[in-house]
């Protein structure tokens, strides 16, 4: 009994330590990027064209958000335990949903290496979507994201489909949520 009590205290304490952390992240962030605003998620740039974001996996690879395809975002952390399901359940299902949407686990700790986000993979049994680490913060902004275990569903033209903020999701959870979302 005492030591589900200590393993209660811990997740707890854990818990608060890491939304502490991603709420200072989040608010470094942003007064790093000065007080300019970004156009909301969806909205064209001054030229009519979706505003789109490049960024580079941590494998080196390319990103575009929005793709040509629907974008699943999942904002996660590699330190995140609680990431660690919904991650699974994203490869679980992303031969099922190749050719219908692309899939991004977005790391929102900006100092976060390659090393720690493959340990991170590993847990998740090794899912061959890329990994990004947010390091200047802009996906995390444009989504308006605020907390851990957020997925949004992005499409080509920008505008989001749906979101899912601070909820975990294993799969059943996850494929219902994608069924939704997705046209």
């Amino acid at each position: 009994m005492t030591t589900t009590k200590n393993h209660r205290r811990i997740f707890i304490i854990t818990g608060v330590i890491a939304a502490a952390a991603l709420i200072l992240i989040l608010s470094l962030t942003a007064l790093n990027r000065g007080s300019g605003t970004a156009p909301a998620a969806g909205s064209p740039g001054g030229d009519g064209n979706v505003d789109r974001i490049e960024i580079t996996s941590v494998d080196g690879e390319a990103i575009t958000v929005p793709s040509t395809r629907p974008t699943v975002l999942y904002f996660m952390a590699s330190w995140c335990y609680t990431c660690v399901p919904q991650a699974e359940a994203m490869k679980e299902l992303e031969q099922e949903y190749a050719g219908k949407a692309d899939f991004v686990a977005v790391d929102v700790t900006p100092e976060n290496t390659k090393t720690q986000v493959d340990q991170f993979r590993e847990l998740a049994g090794a899912p061959g979507y890329p990994f990004v680490v947010d390091r200047t913060g802009e996906l995390t902004q444009k989504y308006a994201v605020t907390s851990l275990d957020s997925t949004v569903v992005v499409a080509p033209d920008g505008d989001i489909l749906a979101r899912a903020d601070s909820r975990p999701m294993k799969t059943d959870a996850l494929k219902a949520f994608l069924r939704a979302a997705l046209p």
